[in-house]
């Protein structure tokens, strides 16, 4: 395998190299989500390696979602793809920031639904809860949609109310709690892959029928009360969800060596 090394760590294989000065290329020119990439012939020539390094360094990034390459026509820069890490528990707003993106939201709805609605199960007989719908954005385009179930009176205590969120769409959740000395310990998610609604799609400006990935979450503070209840709607096409496994030690399998288990006489 090729590889370029200009120090004394270990050697990088040199697509890799390629893959890095492609992607500070997009960053220095400012290149934005529809712009061309120079052809593969002149990034040969510019960085003096083969045509076969180039289209390496091109499949790590289109499989990234950095890029699309589209026949005929060119190279392309992407919108960028948001991976969100898992054990990972971070609002949507802090999640954008870390990835060097701008959050944002619109607000669609606020309205008490009282202790009736489809979210009351989650919480404790007879809590009054507040919907809150809105759209979020990264660098202004639309990639979810939140529906956020909340207890009146905590909406109060933090302060996320309509007047707040009227003034300031994309006012995030977690940083109103724990400013107001609630404590987010745990939050429990699942995802179900499917297509889109037609109302989700006018919203998130998507083909209807596209692909999207549902997340309903459950948020607890450190004595376990269930926070919020929130289903969030995100485009297929921009929410990478990644997850670390860890094989634990196997079991002693049947007929293998056992452990001894010895006894002491109690003087």
């Amino acid at each position: 395998m090729d590889v370029y090394s200009t120090s004394p760590t270990p050697p990088a294989p040199k697509y890799w190299r390629i893959r890095q000065e492609i992607e500070r290329l997009v960053e220095r020119e400012s290149l934005r989500p529809g712009d061309r990439l120079p052809p593969e012939p002149e990034l040969q020539r510019r960085f003096g390696v083969s045509r076969g390094t180039v289209r390496r360094a091109f499949d790590d990034l289109e499989r990234m979602g950095l890029i699309s390459r589209q026949a005929g026509r060119g190279t392309f820069v992407s919108r960028r793809r948001m991976p969100r890490p898992l054990p990972e528990l971070t609002s949507f707003t802090e999640h954008l920031r870390s990835l060097g993106l701008r959050p944002g939201a619109r607000l669609i709805s606020y309205r008490s639904v009282g202790s009736q609605s489809d979210a009351a199960g989650d919480f404790p007989p007879g809590t009054p809860l507040v919907r809150i719908v809105r759209i979020r954005t990264a660098d202004d385009v639309p990639v979810g949609v939140h529906v956020l179930f909340l207890p009146v009176d905590l909406a109060r205590h933090v302060g996320f109310l309509a007047p707040a969120l009227q003034a300031k769409p994309g006012l995030s959740l977690y940083e109103a709690l724990e400013r107001n000395g609630v404590r987010i310990d745990a939050a429990r998610e699942d995802l179900v892959s499917r297509l889109a609604t037609g109302r989700e799609a006018s919203l998130l400006q998507i083909p209807r029928r596209s692909a999207v990935l549902e997340v309903t979450r459950r948020t607890f503070d450190d004595e376990g009360h269930q926070l919020e209840l929130v289903r969030a709607v995100y485009r297929g096409d921009r929410y990478d969800y990644v997850v670390w496994l860890r094989r634990s030690p196997a079991a002693p399998s049947e007929g293998g060596l056992q452990p001894h288990v010895g006894t002491r006489k109690r003087e």
